[in-house]
Parts: structure tokens; sequence; C-alpha cells
């Protein structure tokens, strides 16, 4: 290869003029046999793997999600011995001859904090994250994330209280719906997450970010919310919204606590329907509702998951999600 090289690099001006009379004369198959060694000094590079298809629609991307998904906050964490050791508990149940699960066969999957916005005043600041998080090495493929792997980015609005109250301005919409579309594409599941608490007063506010964020989305990018759980009984206003998933969070309820418990003990999960797939509740609120409807669950650690050992939850889990 070296020679070749070495030798088109003579190609000086002399050479080139050479080359026409000698086209002339010999015609075709001189040309091709001086293009086969023009193609020869020039490594042809090989072509890179075909990446596995995108799913086709945002329902698709949000189906292939698991049944528990861990939120994890801004913080180092690890979240690899929940998620292998589900695999483990799989293998315990009798598919010890089935293959490794694929990514699109995982239990559990993470909803991992990308994105912090803080409105102050008039302004918006953004932060990406900071810290570290250790993923399973089987989700990732040439040192990033495979396609379709289980992970929802999430984008979490913080208000200012007192004299910095947000006035929620048409600049601040902007930037929001500029963070959530994109940290969806740093989303190889295909589904980003909006985590953004507002008052009564604040819901129209809310209500048109979600409607330009999906506006703003790909078709097949999923875009789910959470949501207070006092907005999912009673209240119709969600049932407009554009939003593919809503997530009430039946933690930290505050003066609705002992009524929202009520509710979910009753029936299990929350009486508006769009409410009714998906449910957020924490490990440090204990006892959970004994019959648990939801077909997919957000589960809030306090503190580290690499500081939680899953043995104390596998069998509350499994009841849950067999």
């Amino acid at each position: 290869m070296s020679t070749i090289y070495f030798l088109s690099d003579l190609l000086s001006a002399s050479a080139r003029r050479l080359r026409r009379i000698w086209l002339g004369r010999h015609g075709l198959s001189c040309l091709l046999l001086l293009c086969s060694a023009d193609l020869l000094a020039k490594p042809v590079p090989a072509k890179p793997p075909e990446a596995p298809p995108a799913f086709a629609s945002r329902q698709a991307a949000l189906a292939a999600l698991p049944p528990l998904m861990l939120w994890v906050g801004e913080r180092p964490d690890d979240v690899r011995t929940w998620i292998d050791g589900s695999a483990r508990q799989a293998r315990l149940n009798g598919a010890e001859t089935k293959p490794a699960p694929s990514n699109q066969e995982q239990r559990i999957g993470v909803a991992v904090l990308d994105t912090t916005i803080l409105l102050r005043d008039g302004s918006a600041t953004v932060r990406r994250r900071q810290q570290a998080l250790r993923l399973p090495l089987a989700w990732y493929a040439d040192n990033r994330l495979q396609q379709k792997t289980p992970l929802v980015t999430i984008v979490h609005i913080d208000m200012a209280g007192g004299a910095h109250k947000p006035a929620l301005n048409e600049k601040q919409k902007r930037i929001i719906v500029n963070a959530v579309t994109a940290a969806a594409t740093r989303s190889p599941s295909q589904v980003v997450q909006l985590d953004f608490e507002v008052m009564h007063s604040q819901k129209p506010f809310l209500a048109d970010i979600v409607r330009r964020s999906r506006d703003a989305l790909p078709a097949n990018v999923a875009l789910s919310i959470t949501a207070l759980a006092s907005w999912c009984v009673g209240d119709a206003w969600l049932s407009d919204l554009p939003a593919d998933e809503v997530v009430p969070m039946a933690f930290r309820m505050n003066g609705d606590t002992k009524r929202m418990r009520e509710v979910l003990d009753q029936d299990g999960r929350f009486p508006r329907p769009e409410c009714q797939p998906s449910l957020g509740l924490s490990l440090d609120e204990q006892p959970w509702p004994d019959k648990l409807r939801s077909q997919r669950l957000y589960l809030f650690n306090r503190n580290a998951w690499s500081a939680t050992p899953m043995a104390g939850w596998a069998v509350r889990l499994g009841a849950i999600f067999p």
C-alpha cells in the first residue's frame, strides 16, 4: 500500500499531461487501469454497522419501557446491582434456559435527571446533569448507549419563591421547550419526561409548555409528564393535554396524603383514566397500597440506588410485577 501512495504522489503536472496523451492513444483500457490505481491509493472506509431501527411511533416507544422504572436524581449513582439483580431473579423463577434479556426485555429501566431549569424572576437558568451514573455494560455499544435502551431522560423545573417568584413569560416557555427537545435527542428509549409541579393558577403555563413540547418533538418520541396526585382525582384538566404518559406522584402529598391514600387503598389507582397506566411511589413511604393496578411503576429513592440493597425489596416488587 505504501508503494501505491508513493507512485500516486509522483503524478506531477507533467505526468498528468502524459496520462492524457496515453488516454488518447490507448483508450478505455488505460483509463480503467489508472482509475483502479487511484482507487487503491485511497483506502475505502469499511461500512459502519447499521443501527437498529428506531421505534416507529411514540406509542411503541412507551410500550417498550419496563414495568419498573428507577428515578435517578442529581447524585453519583450506580443502578447495575438493581438491574442485574432483576435478571438473576428472573432466572431463579424458571428462566435459566432463556438467553440474557435484550434491552427491550428488561424488567427494570431508568429515568434519569438530564436537565434542571430554575425559573427566577424573568429568567430561566439551564443546567445539565453533572453527576456520573453507572449503567449495565450490556446497554452500551461503541461507547454509547444503544438505541432502544430503557433509559428515559428527565427535564426538571424548579421555581424560585418569595421576591424572585418567576414571571412565567414567553422566554421561559421557549427555554423549557428547547430543553425538552434537546433531552429527547439524548434519550435512547425515545421517551422524555417533564417533571414540573405548579400551583392551580399556574396550570395554563404548564399546559402551554406541554402542547408546545409535543408539537416540537418528533412524532415517534413519547412525552411523559409527572403529576401531583390531586390532579388525578376529580380534576379533568390533564385529559386535554397531549402527553403520552401521566405519572401521578403518590408520595410527598402534603395535606392530601390521607385522602389520596384512601383512594389508592380502595381501588389501587387514581380515578382519572389518564393517570391510571403509570404511578410514582417512594421507597421511604410505606406501606404501599395493597392492590396496585398500574402497568408501570416509577420508584423514587431518597438515598442512592447503589446504597440500597435490592434483596430487601425483591419480594415486595415481585408481588407487584411477577
